[in-house]
């Protein structure tokens, strides 16, 4: 649009009125693109801005300029045992937790795997103990 103008500008050379007119019109037209141009720049330096860490402001810049920024994956849903989906990031993670971490199931435990349990469960107090001495608390560097 703004090329058109300044070209119907330029060619209108007998009517001074008409060329007046036109040159107006261009010049406005140019005025707002340089103002669309100077506010689309603020904001694309206040979006840098705001996603740079502190300590390395160019870490952005490089990683754009080599084309690896990378948009971060979303879990969102999972197919449940039942064959439906989940709805919201809760039930996925209940989902992820049912199916990684299962329930401990003490009916189905044998002899051995109760003896176990009851055993880790006891605390360890036996005759040669002692207690943690100065040194061995504090950690070395």
């Amino acid at each position: 649009m703004r090329n058109a103008l300044r070209r119907r500008f330029q060619r209108t050379l007998h009517n001074d009125e008409l060329r007046a007119s036109r040159k107006t019109q261009y010049v406005e037209e140019k005025e707002k693109y340089q103002a669309a141009i100077r506010k689309e720049k603020t904001n694309s330096w206040e979006q840098h801005c705001t996603i740079t860490t502190p300590n390395n402001p160019w870490n952005e810049v490089y990683k754009l300029a080599a084309g690896k920024i990378r948009e971060t994956l979303t879990l969102t849903t999972l197919q449940k045992r039942d064959g439906s989906r989940t709805t919201n990031i809760d039930e996925t993670l209940q989902t992820m937790m049912d199916i990684l971490i299962p329930e401990n199931r003490t009916q189905d435990d044998t002899i051995q795997h109760k003896n176990t349990s009851r055993h880790a469960a006891q605390p360890i107090d036996t005759a040669n103990d002692r207690e943690f001495t100065q040194d061995e608390g504090q950690t070395s560097n």
